[in-house]
């Protein structure tokens, strides 16, 4: 697969908008570590990178979201197969509202999890939470946004790395709502999923020109069976 995502497409996609406006949730963990304070934000630059051409986009004046995983969740079981060991995890990020599409790959061995940083390049091999090469989840298209997904064993993290490659001027979000069906790893006192966190209640910021990338992980817990399909969304709109 392409590192690079088709972002012509995607924009099309997203601005498809078909169902009315839910009310604001926060988005929390099942895992202790999501109460921890969020991973302080750097930035590290780059020089005589050139930079791709891409086309930039503006961000809808309003925008509908769906939070629909319960409705995504047969979409990706049909397009994908899992190992009867392990369990799969569809990541899909609603980011209709948002001027640009959230890219998801895999982190890097050594990435601290919740590290935050920004660049002053959108070329890959210079994003350090990013391995190189770099290695894009593979995706299952819906009629929004697609579906990004991996898989691993019970009680082994996946962990991935959110890239936002922005060319308009600098831009702050929020990702104020994580839904998930058959699980959604919000607060339980035996939470089927750990998450660790792309978090409702923080502000990101993408560098106009730049690069923001987040590192986050899942881990599926023995509540969940061996060889399930677990789709989860995350909805973020302007700060």
């Amino acid at each position: 697969m392409s590192e690079e995502t088709n972002h012509t497409r995607r924009r099309a996609l997203q601005s498809i908008c078909s169902v009315a406006l839910v009310g604001l949730a926060g988005c929390t963990s099942g895992s202790s570590e999501s109460a921890q304070p969020p991973a302080q934000t750097t930035t590290e630059t780059s020089s005589n990178t050139p930079t791709p051409e891409r086309t930039a986009t503006e961000a809808p004046e309003s925008a509908q979201f769906v939070e629909n995983p319960e409705d995504v969740h047969p979409v990706l079981v049909e397009a994908t197969s899992v190992p009867s060991d392990e369990v799969l995890i569809g990541f899909r990020l609603e980011d209709s509202s948002l001027p640009f599409t959230t890219e998801v790959y895999h982190a890097p061995d050594d990435a601290e999890i919740q590290a935050t940083k920004t660049y002053d390049t959108q070329e890959l091999s210079q994003v350090g939470l990013v391995p190189d090469p770099p290695r894009a989840l593979d995706t299952v298209e819906t009629d929004r946004e697609d579906v990004h997904y991996g898989t691993t064993t019970i009680g082994e993290p996946l962990t991935v790395t959110l890239v936002a490659r922005h060319d308009g001027d600098t831009f702050d979000w929020s990702a104020w709502s994580r839904t998930g069906y058959p699980h959604d790893g919000h607060d339980e006192a035996n939470p089927a999923l750990k998450v660790d966190c792309y978090c409702g209640g923080m502000i990101y910021t993408a560098p106009g020109g730049g690069t923001w990338a987040r590192v986050i992980q899942v881990t599926p817990t023995e509540r969940v069976d061996p060889g399930t399909t677990i789709a989860l969304n995350w909805t973020s709109s302007r700060a």
